[in-house]
């Protein structure tokens, strides 16, 4: 019985030498065809993230990651209606840059910019296109999404040359609705919606163009990645900006987050239907543009040419800025009025309002004494 033992530890010791020798001492498994080393996991998941569509590509609008289909997308920029009736809003928060401007009878109206516009569920309510906002739509070669528009602005657009998508002259999928939900409640000039589904479909159908032009210069230009910005050294931690006497913001910092958390008509958190969050934003910007009413109606005259004043606000503080655009349909430039350097941005989104020039001495940076409802 022992001798048997003996024997089957002898044979076992022998089969484990001879394991050893055919691996030639290496650990590292082999493929057996090419006699390469086989992947480990962590050379698997290398190769996976090496591979990931968002890796090298980023959104133009925030610097933030994007996949290749969206890195070169052309942006469709959205009226937004803005009076207290309509609200609350749908798709906000979706948008890359959220624009306000004045219109007549001292209401504003917004117009969010967005490159990922297909992932959008519903935006709303869309109102009519101003001809200053067309200067606008212009310096991110966007595609223009509206309800009508004053007779300048709609005569601008034809003679422009500025692709559109209209509920009124230029709708040929249906893809505008009036919002059932909405019209229990809300007068017909706040109900029409759109979707990012039919943005999309409407684009492809029409055959605009999709990519960024190629002379296109943006506005913005971001830090290295994993870079931020310190924005000047004064310090900006409840932005007030009033718009009006009818319309006042509040861009509160969040010091947890590094955004500014939006209010607006007197303290009111700026909500998104679509998901109930409050819009925030990494970056604010401020323009200063000469305004004057222009007719009866009280139609604006937004002057978007040559050079103005303007504030560039992150992280927490704000720095001096300068705007020029040498032609309505051409590109607009932000530098910094102290360096006259190209300003650099943060990455995330960004919110702008084109104030008028008498707004500027009463912007305060820190009005701590503004209450609003958190």
């Amino acid at each position: 019985m022992k001798s048997l033992q003996r024997l089957f530890s002898v044979l076992f010791i022998i089969a484990l030498l001879f394991g050893l020798a055919a691996c030639g001492g290496n650990n590292e498994p082999t493929d057996s065809q090419t006699n390469l080393p086989v992947s480990s996991d962590s050379d698997v998941q290398n190769e996976s993230t090496n591979n990931d569509p968002t890796v090298g590509y980023v959104n133009p609008l925030t610097g933030l990651p994007a996949d290749d289909n969206n890195a070169n997308t052309r942006p469709i920029a959205i009226m937004i209606n803005n009076i207290k009736q309509s609200l609350p809003q749908e798709g906000v928060s979706d948008m890359d840059i959220l624009m306000e401007c004045l219109v007549e009878g001292s209401i504003t109206r917004l117009m969010g910019i967005c490159s990922d516009y297909k992932s959008i569920d519903t935006v709303g309510s869309i109102r009519s296109a101003r001809p200053y906002y067309l200067d606008f739509v212009q310096s991110f070669d966007a595609i223009y999404c509206h309800v009508g528009g004053s007779a300048q602005a709609t005569s601008e657009i034809k003679s422009r040359g500025i692709d559109d998508l209209d509920d009124i002259s230029r709708d040929p999928l249906n893809i505008f609705y009036r919002d059932p939900e909405r019209l229990k409640t809300m007068a017909l000039e706040h109900t029409m919606m759109t979707t990012g589904e039919g943005l999309a479909k409407s684009v492809e159908h029409l055959k605009f163009r999709t990519a960024i032009r190629e002379d296109y210069v943006s506005p913005f230009t971001f830090p290295e990645e994993g870079e931020t910005v310190q924005v000047g050294t004064q310090e900006a931690t409840h932005v007030y900006v009033p718009m009006s006497g009818y319309q006042k913001v509040d861009y509160v910092y969040d010091e947890a987050a590094k955004e500014y958390l939006r209010y607006q008509y007197d303290g009111q958190k700026h909500i998104d239907a679509n998901n109930d969050k409050q819009l925030s934003f990494k970056n604010v910007i401020l323009l200063f543009c000469d305004t004057k009413v222009i007719d009866s109606t009280g139609h604006l005259e937004i002057t978007t040419t040559g050079t103005g004043d303007g504030y560039l606000i992150s992280e927490g503080n704000y720095t001096a800025i300068t705007w020029s655009k040498a032609d309505r349909d051409g590109n607009l430039t932000l530098t910094d009025t102290a360096t006259g350097k190209p300003i650099v941005i943060n990455r995330g989104k960004t919110a702008i309002n084109v104030c008028t020039l008498e707004t500027e001495s009463k912007i305060n940076m820190n009005a701590t004494d503004r209450a609003v409802n958190k």
